[in-house]
């Protein structure tokens, strides 16, 4: 066994660990960064207009082999392992898989939507039961207010907007609406970096669409350069994004940020690290952490500062193998989003194959507690995004409608007179928390190192299917108001289980006996380990997570420097 003494340890070097490893060593510490994939570098994506190589066999993502994973839909039912692909191809579809691994993480594939949550998504609980009572909740919900608030992290949204490049349109800078923007996005210090992305080639039917049943769309904000920004190249709109590198680095990934952290001197980027527990000392506090390397030999890192930064379910998984149960709170109060899609065709070509998915416009007019009163009982609402394209071929087959075949001339014939007519819809229903979701460590299934794998027990309740419908009845109008010759859609209660967007699992709060972690994300059980991530979340809201997780992961790299 090695032995190694860091000032922080950081596992996991994606959307959330590259920046918190990078602050940290640019403001001081020895860092010893640990990534279970390679260390990446933009020459390594200077060709990846290729769907086969990371659509069809997901490289570059977690298989089945490595990171086995399972599935129950309640506790009297036996878990079976997940499958990473949930439409009907056996095909690793990104959509609904961990992120990617390697320096970047997720970072480096994802679809770029970088959105700030709003004021009143800090304190749902609250919000929901002054409007509606305690009763609208359903039964033994563990919905719970944030321990922070907007103001807390405003600042820290800026800074990742600012200093990884955001693109979009303001709507609100300092209480001032802002035509073209979001008029109802909670007040920021200032607009974004730069303008929003060309809009994709249906966009401006969903947006007059939008308008004549009296919404307010505005850009999707992107954490793409829609012009030079930061030595970043601009997009070139090649409609090979969300699930694939960029070539030309206009999108923003954090293994950018770590080649200055690296040549400061201050951090020691280690790839091929699996990172299998955290190390503590006999009055609890952390004292390091322990991985196996690429040359399969046991390593133990020792410092005072470790820092989990992986996905939020590897986040969860090492806390349970290093017998942190945070109180008997990590791994409960799971939360995915419901997507919502709905497909259909337009008259006119839509060419879904160009651009990124993020260069369409949205509508926040029944997001969050704006959700107008409702029979169904609906106390959370959702935008409604129109996607930009970044729609290829094969994809293109997975999203066809029922009673089109597999294969053959039928599929043939679907997609020469459809695919060039494809538009999409989908809003982001989040699933509240109950103590009939939660993860823990599988009693059966092992991983290739001999470790009990993560065992997700989740089903969509029946409130999360009233939602996704309610939404869906939205979606409906705006197609029919777009003039869709014909549309389908996705179930209320849809097949995946994991979908990117987890959250909940390792709560921040005040109180140690309801909570993981302290606001700061710091262990109210293991003093000195901090955890960043979806699973930070005591409430979920319905936009995408990642600029808040990045935002928390700044707040967090402060508090550890003692700013």
């Amino acid at each position: 066994m090695r032995a190694a003494r860091a000032d922080a340890v950081v596992v996991g070097l994606g959307a959330a660990g590259g920046l918190v490893a990078a602050e940290l060593a640019l403001g001081g510490l020895r860092v010893v960064g640990l990534d279970r994939g390679p260390s990446q570098t933009d020459a390594d994506f200077r060709y990846k207009q290729d769907e086969i190589k990371y659509y069809v066999r997901g490289t570059g993502i977690p298989g089945r082999g490595a990171d086995p994973m399972t599935w129950r839909s309640d506790a009297a039912t036996r878990a079976v392992p997940l499958p990473w692909a949930a439409e009907v191809y056996p095909f690793a579809d990104p959509l609904h898989l961990p992120p990617a691994e390697g320096t970047g993480g997720g970072s480096v594939r994802w679809t770029a939507a970088a959105w700030r949550f709003r004021e009143a998504d800090f304190r749902m609980r609250s919000a929901i039961v002054e409007r509606f009572g305690a009763s609208a909740l359903p039964e033994g919900c563990t919905l719970a207010d944030w321990p922070i608030g907007y103001r807390d992290l405003e600042p820290y949204y800026d800074r990742v907007e600012w200093e990884l490049g955001v693109c979009g349109r303001a709507g609100n800078v300092g209480g001032r609406i802002l035509a073209g923007g979001n008029p109802f996005e909670s007040p920021r210090r200032r607009g974004y970096p730069m303008p929003p992305l060309r809009r994709g080639t249906a966009d401006a039917r969903f947006v007059e669409a939008c308008r004549r049943l009296g919404f307010h769309p505005f850009p999707q904000p992107a954490a793409i350069a829609s012009r030079p920004y930061a030595g970043r190249a601009a997009c070139t709109y090649c409609g090979h994004c969300h699930g694939y590198p960029c070539h030309v680095g206009a999108k923003a990934s954090t293994h950018l940020s770590l080649p200055a952290a690296v040549a400061a001197g201050n951090l020691d980027v280690r790839p091929h690290a699996r990172a299998t527990r955290v190390l503590r000392d006999a009055a609890g506090r952390v004292r390091g952490v322990s991985y196996v390397d690429v040359m399969n030999r046991t390593v133990e890192v020792a410092s005072e500062v470790v820092v989990l930064a992986c996905y939020m379910l590897e986040n969860t998984r090492l806390l349970l193998l290093s017998g942190i149960s945070g109180g008997g709170h990590a791994g409960r109060h799971y939360m995915t989003h419901n997507y919502g899609d709905l497909r259909g065709l337009l008259p006119e070509w839509t060419n879904p194959f160009m651009g990124p998915q993020v260069a369409g416009s949205v509508v926040d007019d029944v997001t969050s507690e704006l959700i107008p009163d409702n029979d169904a009982g609906v106390v959370w609402g959702s935008p409604v995004i129109g996607e930009g394209g970044d729609v290829q071929p094969i994809e293109a087959a997975h999203m066809r409608p029922a009673g089109v075949p597999r294969w053959g001339g039928g599929l043939k014939r679907w997609l020469r007179e459809s695919y060039r007519h494809l538009y999409q819809m989908c809003s982001q229903t989040t699933s509240l928390p109950s103590p009939a979701s939660w993860c823990d460590l599988d009693p059966e299934l092992r991983d290739p190192l001999g470790l009990p794998v993560l065992r997700i027990t989740h089903e969509w309740s029946d409130y999360d299917r009233r939602a996704a419908e309610y939404m869906m009845g939205v979606k409906r109008r705006l197609a029919a108001e777009m003039g869709m010759t014909d549309w389908w859609e996705a179930p209320a209660a849809p097949r995946y289980h994991v979908s990117n967007h987890e959250a909940g699992t390792y709560r921040m709060g005040e109180d140690p006996g309801s909570s993981v972690v302290d606001r700061f994300g710091q262990s109210h059980e293991c003093s000195g380990l901090y955890l960043t991530g979806g699973g930070l979340f005591p409430s979920y809201g319905s936009y995408n997570p990642t600029e808040t997780i990045q935002a928390l992961a700044l707040w967090s790299a402060d508090h550890i420097l003692g700013r």
